[in-house]
């Protein structure tokens, strides 16, 4: 997968042989030399990329990192570190950064985890904009969020060949507070749908092989073509890197032994994930409400307008004929002075319930307002 990558960098050569690096991937690369924060702001700005690639030198101040991402919390933020550690990696990862990137990295490394992170910053934007609609239809996106972003919906699945280092990611993930389970990599092996995030890894080549069908085979379920996958090992072969990338693996951690950066990037993985979840619910719902009589469970005037015109154009191409029925309901308004607007609601919500019994499928029953 392509997308737009902004460098921003204090060691001029380094950044010009990245540059050329990622743009023989096929990704669009914009960015240059940046000392100060403002300055780089202002690039990114003018720019609009998908992924921040801040590229560490002697005298990049990581704090920069949390300026950035409170400047475009919509863009994934990358730290390309020429001097890498796990504690750099662990500070990094807290101030902000979406991914840590140690270097030197081959680059199919390279490409495939900025894929992964353009498709990170597309599913936030998508996010902004279902957000946008919630609001244009009188909703406040944060009224259908969890209290703790989903993080306890389920445990994390971990699925390792070494089990040594699956029992090690389980210790590392409960001391930061996600709930995980262990189970043998095996293929085929169906994930129960409750999974928050699966952490993948192996060892050996047959072992990556069981990864990469275990892999394919989650995708293929409904319930999990969303669901974060992280590969985590002391190594991944770079031969698995373009099939892992189709397949959505949202990222790698790669190290001797896990460490709390790792659950950081767990963590995350789970917020974004549960809280995209939350959103496409929330909009389905709201757009329900927004068609739909309040009463009466009726479709409503605002579904009408705009559903009516184009069964028209069906019933002319299909050249069939189309009946619309409009019925009012006389003396209603006496019904209300006698025996007030409870019963009369009651009557009509009886009315509403008779229509919908005795319609066929593929028929509409709308309230377009009053006794009408």
């Amino acid at each position: 997968m392509s997308g737009h990558v902004h460098f921003l960098c204090s060691e001029t050569m380094l950044g010009t042989a990245l540059q050329l690096q990622v743009q023989s991937a096929y990704f669009h690369v914009t960015g240059g030399q940046a000392d100060d924060l403002d300055d780089a702001i202002a690039k990114v700005r003018a720019n609009q990329p998908e992924v921040i690639a801040l590229v560490r030198g002697q005298g990049t101040d990581l704090n920069h990192l949390r300026g950035l991402k409170h400047a475009f919390p919509n863009q994934s933020l990358v730290l390309m570190d020429p001097i890498p550690s796990p504690s750099s990696r662990e500070r990094s990862l807290s101030l902000g950064a979406d991914m840590y990137l140690p270097l030197p990295a081959s680059s199919q490394q390279i490409a495939f985890r900025l894929s992964a992170q353009v498709r990170r910053s597309r599913r936030l934007e998508e996010a902004g904009s279902t957000e946008d609609v919630l609001r244009l239809l009188g909703f406040e996106p944060t009224s259908f969020a969890g209290e703790d972003g989903g993080l306890h919906d389920g445990p994390v699945l971990i699925c390792h060949e070494d089990d040594d280092f699956a029992q090690a990611v389980q210790a590392c993930l409960t001391d930061a507070g996600v709930a995980a389970q262990i189970a043998a990599l095996e293929s085929p092996s169906p994930i129960s749908s409750d999974k928050a995030c699966l952490v993948l890894g192996a060892v050996t080549d047959e072992g990556w092989d069981v990864v990469l069908a275990l892999t394919a085979q989650t995708r293929s379920q409904a319930s999990h073509r969303s669901t974060p996958i992280t590969l985590a090992s002391a190594h991944v072969p770079n031969r698995l890197l373009s099939a892992m990338d189709r397949m959505d693996v949202q990222d790698a951690w790669i190290g001797p032994a896990p460490d709390p950066s790792l659950s950081l990037m767990v963590r995350e993985q789970v917020r974004i994930s549960a809280q995209s979840k939350q959103r496409r619910g929330a909009l389905a719902q709201s757009l329900d409400l927004a068609i739909t009589d309040g009463l009466t469970g009726l479709y409503n005037r605002r579904y009408l307008a705009a559903h009516l015109p184009v069964q028209m154009q069906i019933a002319r191409q299909a050249q069939l004929p189309l009946s619309l029925a409009l019925f009012d309901l006389d003396g209603f308004k006496a019904l209300n002075d006698a025996y007030g607007h409870q019963a009369g609601d009651q009557f009509l919500i009886g009315v509403a319930a008779h229509f919908e019994q005795s319609s066929r499928a593929s028929a509409s029953a709308v309230r377009l307002g009053g006794d009408e």
